[in-house]
């Protein structure tokens, strides 16, 4: 076997490596690298890992090009050094273009073997091991990577709060981690990963939506998520007015409404028939006293710009002697943080809103002289409500049996979600809060560290 066939076989060994390790990133989690670098922290680094792949290839292009003449073999190496050079740029700079990574990747892959079929081809008129080494790669990735139509969720990563999020002006003080894990449509080797490793579970489900529009959604709920933390924490420390709200804003127009056409998606109701309207609670009110099929007078942010209009109402589906637009809504909030926080951007902590409650605890922390958690380790979810109440999240079982792979002392949960977070981790100490102070009040009344006169 030539060099340069070596290495493109080299490659795709390396590749098929990655992507069965990539299932199981989570299984060194507690690994720790002194106090502030934990094992995702040390993941962002594997993407120049990623990129080794399509250099080597590249190496094998250029090493086959100029060892033959062929002008057809040059246009095939030039191919795979420019799909290549395509993948590495991309891995290293758009890293979570998850569409793009893969897409490229796959590409440059396909050229390679179009390379060794066709120079197998010139020996033999059936090219069999180009053939069988394709399909059975094929075959390998399809297992692994083939869309079931369930989703499954399996423990995932705790990182380092302070690390995560830095408020200006302040200093680091108490240990504080949260805690992601994994969710999305199940591939045909879960069901093999869950016989041998712990709290994979299964829901007959699609995704709903593609990838893309799914990874923009959590992306989204995790820049709310670190609005909210931050305005509550600056509000419990008697800044800033935390978090409220100036309206209702349309979120989805149903079928055939009949608000349709009239209103608008993200409008903003101000106003339903000269009463102000400032949250979602304040519109069902007025909407309790008017009938069903009146006309009703709305006035709506739209642009920047105040529009007054006319809207017919029908009867709530739930309650057919109450009058419905036909919208969904949500309240239209503002974050009030008077002073910069500046957050590390994890390349596998795409998004979603569980952290908000924790990240409201270290900034607490981290601006409070000598810090809130009295030398316990702490770990905590749930999401961060706008009257300081912290909300229910998904995937306690498998966040729970994470934490308790680490060294914590306490996981803090959502009241709600208590019973999950215990059955997956019997041992773990767990406590159910309902808000902020709870959880400020837990860490005062259980000290671990008696005197923190000597902190700085």
């Amino acid at each position: 076997m030539a060099r340069w066939q070596r290495l493109y076989y080299l490659g795709m060994v390396l590749a098929l490596i990655l992507a069965v390790t990539g299932e199981l990133i989570w299984l060194p989690d507690p690994l720790r690298l002194g106090t502030r670098i934990y094992w995702i922290d040390a993941i962002d680094l594997l993407i120049y890992a990623l990129a080794l792949i399509p250099i080597i290839w590249m190496a094998g292009a250029l090493w086959h090009m100029f060892s033959q003449r062929s002008i057809w073999l040059r246009v095939r190496s030039i191919a795979i050094i420019a799909a290549s050079l395509a993948s590495v740029i991309i891995l290293l700079t758009i890293p979570k273009k998850v569409e793009i990574s893969v897409s490229t990747f796959l590409i440059t892959w396909l050229l390679v073997f179009i390379n060794l079929f066709f120079h197998e081809r010139m020996r033999r008129k059936v090219p069999v091991q180009s053939i069988t080494v394709f399909g059975s790669i094929l075959c390998l990735l399809l297992v692994m990577f083939w869309p079931t139509n369930s989703m499954v969720t399996y423990p995932g990563l705790t990182l380092n709060m302070n690390r995560y999020a830095q408020a200006g002006g302040g200093n680091v003080h108490g240990d504080i981690s949260g805690v992601l894990v994994f969710e999305r449509p199940a591939f045909p080797i879960d069901w093999l990963y869950a016989k041998l490793f712990p709290k994979y579970t299964f829901e007959p489900k699609n995704l709903g939506m593609s990838l893309g529009e799914y990874n923009q959604e959590v992306r989204t709920m995790k820049e709310d998520a670190n609005a909210a933390g931050s305005a509550i924490a600056y509000q419990k420390l008697g800044k800033g007015k935390g978090i409220t709200s100036h309206g209702v804003r349309i979120t989805a127009i149903l079928k055939d409404s009949p608000g349709a056409g009239v209103l608008q998606l993200s409008d903003v109701i101000e106003k339903v028939n000269d009463d102000s309207v400032t949250t979602v609670q304040e519109l069902t009110a007025r909407m309790k006293m008017t009938k069903p099929g009146d006309q009703v007078k709305v006035l709506v942010l739209r642009g920047g710009q105040q529009v007054s209009l006319s809207v017919k109402t029908r009867e709530n589906p739930d309650d057919p002697s109450r009058a419905a637009f036909g919208i969904q809504v949500a309240n239209e909030v503002q974050y009030d943080i008077p002073d910069p926080v500046k957050y590390h951007n994890y390349l596998l902590h795409e998004g979603g809103p569980s952290h908000g409650a924790v990240l409201a605890l270290t900034l607490i922390d981290q601006l409070t002289p000598c810090g809130v958690t009295y030398g316990n380790r702490v770990a905590g979810t749930g999401t961060m409500e706008p009257d300081g109440s912290i909300g229910p999240v998904g995937g306690l079982e498998q966040k729970a049996y994470s934490v308790s792979r680490t060294n914590a002392d306490v996981f803090f949960v959502p009241a709600q979600n208590e019973a999950e977070a215990r059955r997956g981790a019997p041992g773990l100490l767990i406590v159910p809060v309902h808000t902020i102070d709870d959880m400020l009040n837990w860490l005062r009344d259980n000290p671990k560290q008696k005197n923190q006169s000597t902190c700085t």
